[in-house]
């Protein structure tokens, strides 16, 4: 994962089953392709907290996030934990650029994203 280009460190601990990977500012790492690296290494991935960084758009009448053309888009839902946050983004973020803060659930690859917080860049 280190060698992944915009990937500034990465910290494995095998005793609690995690690798925390601190990224350079304007990265483009796709997590599914991390996720792809750690199936190749011989390990299951699991959830993953992600911070991303993109339009807020509607698909099929329901929130998403979409990076540029190449990024995949993401169909948003409330994390458990934080259902107002979510129900506000929709409220006061379409049509603008949005960092959500959120988490992946596990699957092979994962096409919601569970919104714990959000910070609107730009309308």
């Amino acid at each position: 994962m280190g060698k992944v280009e915009g990937v500034e460190s990465v910290v494995v601990s095998l005793n609690e089953g995690t690798a925390t990977l601190k990224l350079k500012p304007g990265n483009r790492v796709d997590p599914s392709r991390v996720r792809q690296i750690v199936i190749d290494n011989g390990f299951t991935p699991k959830g993953a907290d992600v911070r991303i960084a993109g339009r807020l758009v509607e698909r099929e009448e329901k929130p998403a996030l979409q990076g540029n053309e190449l990024d995949p888009v993401y169909a948003l839902e409330a994390h458990p934990e934080a259902e107002g946050r979510f129900i506000e983004m929709k409220n006061v973020a379409l049509g603008a650029n949005v960092i959500v803060d959120g988490y992946l659930p596990e699957g092979p690859e994962p096409s919601s994203l569970q919104v714990r917080d959000f910070v609107l860049v730009d309308r």
